[in-house]
């Protein structure tokens, strides 16, 4: 076929009849094995625009701001398609446009020529740009070992563990992480893994679905220019030979790096300044006058003329006539992993002189052909361009052709265009990979283990025996009298707001701590919300009562007060109000996202809950009485003192004038003289009611428990 007759006409489907082509994806399973060999998936997106609205101080109202504006291009399977251009150009945005997490104003993405819906979407992971995990896991168990997490929620439960352990070995061995996967991931406060094998292991949480498509967000960014081009031989490697469909943005690739590209597109102010063959990025600069030096980095030579604003309007008006769709291609036409071995050798070696080919094939270029293809059914006019290179030819420009009647894709969204966006509602058969319980299993012990190191630190250990050791020695072998009363009712009082205010602030900067990497899996279809905070309340439930119990076994002992039965239950009533603290602080971290915020609010209930516990004051106005009922010591303190005052043995009667009517006309509990004189527990029950209530009748179900307790004294 003559080159100029090779034009680009090949279809994207218009209308809901035309959108099975025969290289459909298979969506009979929403969750498939994957060791099993999957149709390799060609990414179509045309005419895709995005507005966000960003809040002004100058404005009341949000304001609507257009991202990106008709952005079309396509990513072959076995090739790497990377998106350049300056910051806020819109390269992310078009990433999470294309991973179905943003959702368009206008355009159609298509997979093998059948429009994108959240069943689809399973097929495509999104690597972010942060490499976001908990920092005291290794990174083999933040893939598969000991409690089996992402690979366990990740993959179906169809799959037994030992596939699931094979295939996460095999991706362990293609990222090149088999020396670092027993090292801790780490954080700015410990060392762990570095910043390539951090973005390695990010890339290898997402490959273990083996998806057809990677959405990759600036995957050199902060590395060394050897670990980037490491990194990105092996992603190039790995596209070729799994045949996968690569899409990355690069902020500004080594010379190497650029020519390990297939396609580039580059964007400029949110509107598309090139799309095509890496090959041909030089000739079509050189074409609108914008020529290289030799030995120039293509890469640079390209971001720093689409920053000049000056020349944005050219280059933009230019890529109007470069081709945007695929052109049919056969499927032998995608690269071996020999054929590419062999060509990324030589390339290697000779890329200047590449270079130098490139920059002198401008000179033998005709002028742009246009090829206007016509659908009747819709109307719309498809331009497609053809640079076709000729030996015999002189130097010749870019034509200049007038497109008023013709445009490339359409201003507005087209009746295709809704039909595309609505999928992306569409509902899906299977939602989640794993079951409910299985994702429970896996994040109760995700959340153990990884909640352990942060609650049950070796800090933590010495401050809750050194602070049990002070308060038992402060209130060391008390009298079981009238006199010392208030000095026991002081220790449970410290007891209770002590480890209310260390599980409340300790659960405080928990949620927002692990919101990022909770967004990160969920956003690619983990697990359910639901069972990640149940787990998280079973996993963390353990560690929350670790602490208050051993302060409890230390100090409560050395106060000479304890027997079996007050023992247990004055620590079951600080279990329950630590847990309930923890609550507190759980609800007030996941609501507030500003730190400073959460804090404050937490402060301000925590103070709150301690003078409405009835320990500071004794009475209250009657239109605040009803707050205590909102405070967690409240009935932590006042179920302390019932057990140990009315459960506990007798007390003794003041040795001087006692504030008891029974110890002031010299009566005794018991017939016995040698015992002493002791408070009856109808008359302590008045005190503590006086004292903790302001004359208030106690609650219903405090006043039944006590009942109970005198019924089976007097027995």
């Amino acid at each position: 076929m003559n080159p100029e007759e090779d034009i680009l006409e090949h279809r994207i489907p218009l209308s809901p009849e035309r959108t099975h082509t025969t290289h459909t994806v298979d969506q009979s399973h929403s969750h498939v094995n994957p060791n099993q060999s999957q149709r390799p998936i060609e990414l179509v997106f045309q005419n895709i625009s995005v507005s966000i609205k960003s809040k002004s101080l100058s404005a009341k109202s949000p304001q609507e701001r257009r991202v990106l504006r008709d952005i079309s291009g396509y990513a072959k399977p076995g090739q790497v398609l990377a998106v350049m251009g300056p910051s806020g150009s819109g390269k992310t945005t078009l990433l999470s446009t294309l991973s179905g997490r943003l959702k368009p104003n206008c355009g159609c993405i298509t997979m093998n020529g059948e429009a994108i819906n959240k069943q689809l979407r399973r097929k495509i992971c999104y690597v972010l740009q942060q490499d976001i995990f908990f920092p005291s896991l290794t990174l083999r168990q933040t893939l598969i070992v000991r409690p089996k997490y992402t690979a366990q929620l990740r993959l179906p439960d169809s799959m037994d563990f030992n596939e699931k352990a094979s295939h996460v070995e095999k991706i362990i061995d293609v990222l090149d992480l088999r020396h670092c996967q027993d090292t801790i991931i780490g954080d700015i406060m410990k060392r762990g893994l570095s910043g390539g094998e951090k973005k390695r292991a990010n890339i290898a949480c997402e490959l273990l679905t083996n998806p057809n498509i990677l959405l990759i967000d600036e995957p050199t960014s902060g590395l060394d220019s050897s670990t980037a081009h490491s990194l990105m031989q092996t992603l190039k490697d790995y596209a070729v030979k799994e045949k996968k469909t690569i899409v990355a943005t690069l902020h500004q690739p080594s010379s190497q790096m650029f020519y390990m590209i297939d396609k580039l597109l580059l964007l400029c102010c949110g509107r598309l300044a090139y799309f095509g063959d890496i090959s041909a990025v030089v000739p079509f600069f050189n074409g609108i006058g914008l020529e290289i030096s030799s030995h120039y980095n293509p890469a640079d030579f390209v971001m720093e003329k689409v920053k000049n604003t000056s020349l944005q309007e050219k280059i933009i008006t230019a890529a109007k006539a470069l081709p945007k769709l695929p052109s049919d291609e056969s499927d032998d036409a995608v690269l071996t992993h020999s054929s590419y071995k062999e060509d990324q050798s030589h390339e290697s070696h000779n890329f200047h002189e590449e270079s130098d080919q490139l920059i002198d094939n401008h000179e033998n270029l005709k002028p742009i052909e246009l090829h206007v293809v016509i659908d009747d059914e819709k109307g719309l006019h498809r331009v497609y361009d053809k640079i076709v290179c000729d030996d015999d030819s002189g130097r010749s420009s870019w034509s200049q052709t007038d497109r008023s009647s013709t445009s490339t894709f359409s201003s507005n969204c087209s009746y295709n265009d809704e039909i595309c966006i609505n999928l992306y509602s569409q509902p899906m058969d299977q939602k989640w990979p794993t079951s409910f319980w299985t994702q429970l299993r896996v994040l109760t012990k995700r959340n153990f283990f990884e909640a352990r190191h942060r609650m049950l630190s070796k800090l933590n250990w010495i401050q809750t025996i050194a602070l049990a050791l002070v308060a038992g020695l402060i209130w060391f072998q008390v009298v079981r009298s009238e006199d010392t009363l208030n000095d026991v009712r002081g220790w449970m009082f410290f007891t209770t707001t002590y480890w209310m205010l260390f599980a409340l602030f300790g659960a405080l900067i928990s949620f927002p701590s692990e919101r990022d990497v909770i967004n990160k899996e969920r956003s690619s279809g983990a697990y359910r919300l639901s069972s990640y905070y149940i787990a998280k309340m079973i996993g963390e439930l353990p560690l929350t009562i670790t602490l208050p119990s051993v302060f409890f076994i230390i100090s409560y002992p050395m106060l000479g007060w304890s027997n079996t039965s007050t023992f247990l239950s004055l620590w079951a009533f600080l279990i329950l109000s630590t847990v309930c603290a923890q609550s507190v602080g759980l609800f007030i971290g996941a609501s507030c996202t500003d730190l400073e915020v959460s804090v404050t609010l937490s402060a301000l209930y925590s103070l709150s809950t301690m003078l409405f516990a009835g320990y500071y004051s004794a009475t209250m106005p009657v239109w605040l009485s009803w707050l205590r009922y909102c405070s967690i010591v409240y009935y932590a303190f006042l179920n302390m003192q019932m057990s140990e005052f009315f459960n506990g043995p007798p007390i003794k009667c003041s040795t001087k004038t006692s504030q008891f009517l029974s110890c002031n006309l010299n009566e005794t509990h018991y017939q016995n003289e040698s015992i002493s004189q002791t408070i009856p527990y109808s008359e302590l029950s008045v005190h503590l009611d006086i004292m903790n209530e302001g004359s208030e009748p106690l609650p219903i179900w405090f006043n039944t428990i006590y009942s109970d307790i005198s019924e089976n004294q007097n027995k």
